[in-house]
């Protein structure tokens, strides 16, 4: 038998390592508020009728890149245990709220863009026109990563139960945002097609076409599956592991398109718009499918052993950020892809169809994968997990 010294010192270095995390956490998400406000401030004075140098949307795009890479380290290094405080959800409220005024921004500058056409030279033109791309495809890259982190910390947290109602406004907030950042960044792209006058994407079919092929069978492997009290944790598990594979595929496809993109423009196949827009419709049929989990485990909750039920709840949270990076980095991908076409004025009307259907289809992947947390963090908070 461990000696209660010892374990009382045990449970003390725990706690110790706990708190210690925990202000890193709030001190890390206090500094992405204040350099993020900052950008937002930044962006806020910038205005093609004011005749200010382009350039300075080239400094801040790199600024952008940066804050990603921020956004992304502290994710990375998030470790549990993590007890959430009011203070960090407010933190991650506000992150949100800013990204969104950000991508509002650049809304107001594309249509400022399309009426000063006529005063700026032809180099200076088309360096606004590409700068504008990359600083739309940033802030929606930035904000996809804001609701990431927000994710994984909801994840890690051993106060679930306690913070349920801050968590669940919190996770409202990030995903209406997300879905209004993805909108604001489609006006905006559209924009920019309208004043448009390589590397031909036809490459990364095969790829997106094994991709489509794994995240079909994954889609029908959830519909197959059938929750009971007894078997939730270890089909969720399994699920968990074919999740992981397909989200690895799609993370491998997204850094291909992305190093290729930084040395050559793209020439845009048609074929590679189907494939872009097949994907999004199955993560929609992918968060749906976690939507009627979260909902089958809710009603069998008071039946389930606590010890299944906290594997279960856990495996949940894990698929939802999982598939929701999924569809971000396609997404992403997408939004990257028209950034550096040579043909967007060919391709328009099908460019414009293909972002149509994915911000459609975004917007209810997002919604059923709201439902799914909210559900599971209710389950979580009524049966004291």
């Amino acid at each position: 038998m461990r000696h209660p010294f010892l374990r009382a010192a045990a449970l003390m270095l725990l706690s110790l390592f706990a708190l210690n995390a925990q202000a890193t956490l709030s001190d890390d998400l206090d500094t992405l508020t204040t350099d993020l406000n900052t950008l937002d401030a930044q962006l806020s004075a910038f205005s093609f009728t004011a005749g200010d140098d382009c350039a300075q949307l080239g400094t801040l795009n790199t600024s952008i890149a940066d804050y990603i890479a921020s956004i992304e380290a502290v994710t990375a290094q998030l470790t549990a245990p993590l007890s959430l405080t009011a203070d960090d959800m407010t933190s991650l409220d506000e992150l949100a709220t800013v990204s969104l005024s950000m991508a509002d921004e650049m809304v107001r500058l594309s249509w400022e863009l399309r009426n000063v056409e006529d005063v700026y030279e032809l180099f200076e033109y088309r360096a606004a026109l590409s700068a504008m791309l990359e600083l739309s495809d940033d802030i929606g890259t930035m904000a996809d990563r804001i609701l990431e982190m927000a994710d994984r910390i909801l994840v890690m947290a051993d106060n679930i139960g306690l913070m349920a109602d801050r968590i669940l406004l919190t996770q409202q907030l990030q995903n209406q945002n997300v879905a209004l950042v993805q909108m604001a960044i489609l006006t905006t792209q559209q924009n920019m097609v309208a004043l448009s006058d390589s590397l031909s994407t036809i490459v990364y079919n095969l790829t997106l076409g094994q991709l489509e092929n794994q995240t079909d069978a994954l889609s029908v492997d959830m519909d197959g599956v059938t929750l009971t009290a007894t078997n939730m944790a270890d089909e969720l598990a399994a699920l968990e592991a074919t999740t992981s594979n397909v989200l690895t595929g799609t993370v491998d496809m997204y850094t291909w398109a992305m190093q290729t993109s930084q040395g050559a423009s793209h020439y845009i196949n048609g074929d590679t718009l189907t494939l872009l827009g097949d994907l999004t419709t199955m993560h929609r049929a992918l968060a749906l499918a976690l939507e009627n989990y979260a909902r089958a485990i809710e009603t069998l909750a008071p039946v389930t052993d606590n010890a299944v039920l906290s594997d279960a709840t856990a495996s949940m949270l894990r698929l939802t950020a999982d598939i929701g990076v999924m569809s971000d980095r396609i997404m992403e991908m997408s939004d990257k892809i028209i950034v550096m076409a040579d043909n967007i004025g060919v391709m328009a009307d099908r460019i414009v169809e293909t972002q149509t259907i994915q911000q459609t289809n975004i917007e209810l992947t997002e919604s059923s994968i709201l439902t799914a947390q909210t559900v599971t963090l209710t389950v979580i908070g009524n049966m004291g997990l």
